[in-house]
């Protein structure tokens, strides 16, 4: 830990070290991975006198699930995450696009510098936890969570903090661009990281959903837990950003510097949700846990209440670090030209979540006596608004035919006033900081007409709220109006009509969709999740989420016939829409299975698939024809390696992938009573258009890989010919495992895979007990009745080929992009008509 604190000193002091010493550079950088080595190795060797091991290790775990303890809890997980940091910053230690010159230079040193800072915070915060403190006399660990015991959990954890320091090295580029202004190739920087990142981060989440989907007694792979919806903003933030240069007209820097600020404020954000145990109680991921009181109904108070628990330096870091990347956002917005750089002072802002972190480690111990409880909340707060004192704003005079902006309507700094009067009505923290974030680029915008997407972005959060019941309908109608203000009192401008029937108009809006609808749909998503503390909104996420993945997929339609007829794609997109309108009134229930179940007071889930289901299939036809001709484009240039192609392989997976979440998702209601089957032994239940027949009841004890005991049950799955029963499809075996020394069993669940879909079984853990002193008392044969979930999940293999492909594509783009920048460049400013 000391080696690796003073390896993240003399990198921060001398970034551009690798220049001078190769060899020097590399031992420091590997300096910063040693705590995480060495911890991992006291796991592999059980070294008990290390608390940590105690309490989570095992001389009777697989050597694989040894090395998975190590981020079983708090300390491991930093570990790996600064040694993932450390990797990345040496992996892109040389100049990016854009970083040579004399600015150049100066942006590339600022990289690393910052990118080291946060290596630093990130040690410092494990200074606090002391991952390597003995263990204590007469101390039994309860050994790792049972959950843990999978091997999708020696991989998932650690590609997920891998995605996240991706994302922190996309802000470390989003500082150096802020501080210097050096704006040149900017994109080029950014997506050179975010490429790589997004793949990884798709990676991750895939495992995890495949880890939710044979472990966890969901049923499926994806139910909105707080912890996946964490997972999935810094993912969106990333799509966002890929999909930034696509957009028509050119990129403002600004733009480029608050995508990297975001994708690193949410992963950190994520961070939070996983990390702060209690605050979002309703997730099962919660593994790390909080014995604080009854907590407030806000996300922020919620947080400070954890300022009295041991591990409150780290959550209090994390705080202090959002709020400090929001600061530098407003900074950025509040700067008189973009052409100049910060205050010099604003570097020093940026070393406050390390102070904190090291304040914590030397003073803030946590219990009784001084802690972080001693400290107001407001505190936490100011941190937004250090930036801002380090960056005055200049006086804007109002010209003559100047364009309508709100700085010149009215003298007084609305960018401090509308943020105050938010937190004055709703007394939400989050809130009112989201609402500065939107507000304050179309506040200073020299024309606020032109910067709608900042209005639409406002617009998207006042409704999340009040869809989400956070504030009133009257309360969100203000904050609607404050950003649709310029449309109600400015003059308007005049230009072309706009005409959906002419294919210029139709590209602008299919460009303009995968930025703006990702963007609109992170806000919603963000907003949700922060309702989501008490209970797991599932239905608001799928129903809010309907439009918007009908939207993208006419986007993706209108995109990829962009030489065919303007006017028929517009009678194509009108076909769709009539049809879902159609099937949403006539036939709600046509998809069978659980389309009646209600997902609000008056629409049922059959009504969201009959939103979304006809635009995606029509999108998912033209998109296949647009992968064919970007393969024979590409055939003809004589390489592969064109990020066209790849877009759209990843463009055609996501199709997939959601036409499957219809089927395996939407359509199932897994609190459904129905799914639920109670069967006798050697009768065969019908469910479904299936035979269901109980024939074994099976008792383990040895040869287990993990656990003490397994008891399950055989069930043979026929076919049904009507009320006959017809040919055998399977055999599965779903039960149970039992952990002895945790005291907590864990379902395993089986699947019978088809052609068509899976069948997911999933054994009744609260039988088990009686089952087993059944068993135990008498003979096996003495169960004649168990209970069992079973999920029909037709389609189901569309979701993983969707991944899958989507992955496929993200390599190749990832690989495109690493060409020389005269194809890369040709590749991005081919014209749409040669594309």
């Amino acid at each position: 830990m000391w080696l690796a604190l003073g390896a993240a000193a003399c990198l921060l002091l001398k970034p551009d070290l690798h220049e001078r010493s190769t060899a020097l550079s590399f031992t420091l950088h590997a300096a910063l991975a040693l705590p995480f080595v060495a911890l991992a190795g006291l796991f592999v060797v059980n070294d008990t006198s290390i608390l940590h091991v105690a309490a989570y290790g095992g001389e009777a775990l697989p050597l694989k699930y040894r090395f998975a303890a190590t981020w079983a809890a708090r300390e491991g997980p930093l570990l790996m995450w600064l040694g993932w940091m450390a990797l990345l910053t040496w992996w892109w230690r040389k100049p990016l696009a854009g970083e040579l010159g004399s600015n150049g230079e100066e942006a590339h040193r600022w990289r690393l510098r910052a990118a080291h800072l946060m290596s630093l915070t990130l040690l410092l915060i494990a200074f606090s936890l002391d991952p390597f403190k003995p263990t204590p006399a007469f101390f039994r660990g309860m050994g790792l969570n049972p959950l843990l015991q999978t091997d999708l959990m020696v991989i998932h954890p650690p590609l997920i903090f891998l995605a996240y320091s991706f994302c922190l090295h996309l802000t470390a580029i989003a500082i150096s661009v802020m501080l210097t202004r050096n704006g040149t190739d900017v994109a080029q920087r950014m997506l050179r990281i975010a490429r790589p990142g997004l793949f990884v981060a798709t990676l991750g989440i895939g495992l995890g959903g495949l880890w939710a989907y044979l472990i966890l007694d969901w049923g499926g792979y994806w139910a909105w837990d707080p912890v996946e919806t964490g997972s999935f903003l810094p993912w969106l933030a990333l799509v966002m950003l890929v999909h930034l240069r696509t957009r028509p007209g050119s990129v403002a820097t600004n733009v480029w510097v608050g995508a990297g600020l975001a994708t690193g404020f949410l992963s950190l954000f994520a961070t939070t949700v996983t990390r702060a145990g209690g605050v979002w109680a309703s997730s099962v991921h919660t593994f790390v846990t909080s014995d604080s009181g009854t907590p407030p109904g806000d996300v922020f108070g919620r947080l400070m209440v954890l300022r009295n628990d041991a591990a409150a330096t780290e959550v209090m870091t994390y705080i202090v670090w959002m709020f400090m990347l929001l600061g530098c956002w407003l900074a950025v917005q509040r700067q008189p030209s973009n052409d100049e750089p910060l205050n010099t002072s604003m570097a020093w802002v940026l070393t406050v979540p390390a102070w904190v972190a090291g304040l914590g480690s030397l003073l803030f111990v946590g219990g009784d006596g001084l802690g972080w409880g001693t400290v107001p909340s407001v505190v936490f707060v100011t941190v937004a608004f250090l930036p801002l004192l380090m960056n005055r704003p200049a006086l804007v005079p109002k010209e003559d035919g100047a364009a309508w902006a709100y700085r010149t309507w009215l003298p007084l700094p609305l960018d401090l006033v509308v943020p105050l009067a938010v937190f004055g009505v709703t007394q939400d923290v989050f809130i009112t900081l989201a609402t500065a974030m939107l507000f304050t680029p179309l506040y200073h915008a020299p024309s606020a007409l032109k910067a709608w997407p900042w209005a639409a972005a406002g617009v998207m959060l006042g409704l999340g709220l009040a869809w989400s019941q956070m504030l009133s309908i009257a309360v969100a109608g203000g904050l609607l109006l404050i950003f649709v203000l310029p449309w109600l009192v400015a003059p308007q401008e005049e230009g072309q009509p706009f005409a959906i029937n002419r294919r210029r108009e139709q590209q602008v809006m299919a460009l303009w969709a995968s930025a703006l609808l990702v963007s609109l749909y992170l806000v919603l998503t963000w907003v949700l999740l922060l309702a989501s503390i008490d209970a797991v909104n599932f239905e608001a996420h799928e129903l809010y989420g309907a439009p918007f993945i009908a939207a993208l997929a006419g986007a993706m339609f209108l995109y990829t016939r962009r030489n065919d007829d303007a006017k028929a794609n517009v009678w194509l997109l009108s076909a769709a829409a009539l049809i879902s309108v159609a099937g949403f009134v006539l036939a709600p229930n046509a998809f069978g299975r659980d389309a009646s179940a209600l997902v609000s007071e008056h629409l049922t889930r059959g009504h969201l698939v009959w939103m979304t289901f006809p635009t995606l299939l029509m999108a998912a036809l033209p998109m296949a024809r647009e992968v064919k001709h970007q393969a024979n484009h590409a055939r003809k240039k004589g390489t592969w390696k064109r990020i066209p192609l790849g877009a759209h392989i990843v463009h055609f997976g996501l199709l997939l992938l959601l036409l499957g979440h219809l089927s395996t998702t939407v359509l199932v209601d897994r609190g459904d009573a129905t799914h639920r089957l109670s069967l006798v032994k050697n009768d065969v239940i019908v469910h479904e258009g299936f035979g269901f027949e109980f024939t074994e009841l099976v008792l383990k004890s040895e040869g287990l890989e993990v656990g003490d005991g397994f008891i399950g049950v055989r069930i043979s799955v026929y076919e049904m010919d009507g009320s006959e029963v017809g040919d055998l499809i399977g055999t599965v075996m779903p039960g149970t495992l039992r952990f002895d020394g945790q005291g907590v069993p864990r379902s395993e669940v089986d699947t019978l895979t088809r052609l068509t879909g899976d069948l997911v079984f999933i054994f009744d853990g609260s039988q088990a007990g009686s089952l087993m002193a059944t068993a135990q008392g008498g003979s096996l044969d003495d169960v004649q009745l168990i209970r069992v979930t079973v999920y029909h999940l037709p389609h189901s293999h569309a979701v993983w080929a969707g991944w899958v492909t989507m992955m496929a594509g993200m390599v190749l783009v990832t690989v495109a992009g690493g060409v020389t920048k005269a194809t890369r460049k040709q590749d991005e400013e081919t014209p749409l008509e040669e594309e």
